[in-house]
């Protein structure tokens, strides 16, 4: 499984991700100027290839909450692209259950720039930072795993 995951990322997600990251960056003049996490973002792409389609419950780790949104994700426009387009990054190449904003992962980025990474300890503090604010993840998984694999291909 986890072979498999790897190859859906290096292989079809990455290479179809990065000219709609690039494009993102520059039109929000590299996050700041970015839109309300969650909505979309200068692109209203839809299937209408009549692909067999699947929805989805997603997480969103924002800076400030803890939300869920629901999307539609078929085989030619997969679950990361779009949550791409509205400023996230998906935790798996084909259903994620969690996805992070991505001023969140630019943050962490430079913070472990600066000092020793560890990524258990940071999410920690934000479970607890959400939950004093009445957040609560609901899924089986924790929050480390899943936030440790978006941070890993961001």
């Amino acid at each position: 499984k986890r072979a498999n995951q790897w190859r859906r990322w290096l292989e079809d997600i990455i290479p179809r991700m990065i000219v709609p990251y690039l494009s993102y960056i520059q039109e929000t003049s590299s996050l700041r100027h970015a839109n309300v996490p969650g909505e979309l973002h200068q692109y209203k792409g839809v299937c209408e290839a009549g692909c067999k389609t699947r929805s989805l419950k997603v997480a969103c780790v924002l800076f400030d909450a803890l939300e869920e949104i629901t999307i539609i994700a078929c085989p030619c426009f997969p679950a990361p692209l779009q949550l791409l387009h509205r400023g996230l990054f998906s935790c798996a190449p084909m259903a994620p259950s969690l996805t992070v904003d991505l001023r969140v992962l630019e943050f962490v980025r430079l913070l472990f720039v600066h000092q020793s990474p560890n990524q258990t300890a940071w999410c920690d503090a934000v479970e607890t930072f959400l939950d004093g604010m009445g957040y609560k993840l609901t899924s089986k998984n924790s929050l480390q795993r899943r936030f440790s694999n978006a941070f890993h291909w961001y």
